[in-house]
């Protein structure tokens, strides 16, 4: 532990310390113009504070389908990249977003920390899917975080979390870049 240089389990160690997170950003019709643009600026720096917690990060920007995503990697610049790609259109369903989420985290290691951190100005969508979705989400021990922009969103999105908060994460038009940046909090569980 104390070589240097590091040897050849300094992986293997920090591995220990982080997990994958699915950054899932809704990119319908409703999020054009500004708060889309402050979505992308929060989850930037969501995904900069997620990988120096030695963290995988995906993202999965969705509507009502997925419309783009990058699967999970230790380094900013893909990620970066991709964000800044992101373009709004359509509806309102997490529904796919889980299921592609659950698909890839269910084959990672359970001895890591599993997440998935949902943006969304919306309701679920197809909302008795969705609560069967992350209940299998969390029998396989995956974290769900949520952030709702308004109450009615939050609300929303609160029925499919894992996490136990006296309100719902919620953000305003104002602080959409903030709040998605601070859901990394939600990482540090280890």
């Amino acid at each position: 532990m104390t070589q240097y240089p590091v040897g050849p389990y300094l992986g293997k160690i920090q591995a220990g310390f982080g997990g994958v997170v699915i950054l899932c950003i809704d990119v319908s019709g409703s999020m054009s113009g500004s708060p889309l643009e402050s979505a992308v600026q929060g989850a930037k720096k969501f995904a900069e504070e997620a990988i120096l917690a030695h963290y995988e990060v995906g993202v999965t920007l969705w509507n009502h389908s997925i419309a783009a995503s990058i699967e999970p990697k230790r380094e900013l610049s893909p990620v970066i990249r991709f964000l800044g790609g992101a373009t709004s259109c359509g509806g309102t369903d997490i529904n796919d977003a889980l299921q592609a989420a659950h698909d890839l985290l269910r084959g990672r290691s359970a001895e890591i920390d599993r997440v998935v951190a949902i943006f969304g100005d919306g309701d679920l969508g197809d909302r008795d899917r969705a609560i069967v979705k992350a209940a299998a989400m969390r029998a396989d021990d995956i974290r769900i975080l949520t952030l709702g922009l308004g109450r009615e969103s939050a609300r929303a999105l609160e029925e499919i979390s894992t996490e136990v908060n006296e309100q719902p994460r919620t953000a305003t038009v104002n602080t959409i870049a903030a709040e998605i940046a601070h859901l990394a909090n939600g990482l540090r569980r280890r």
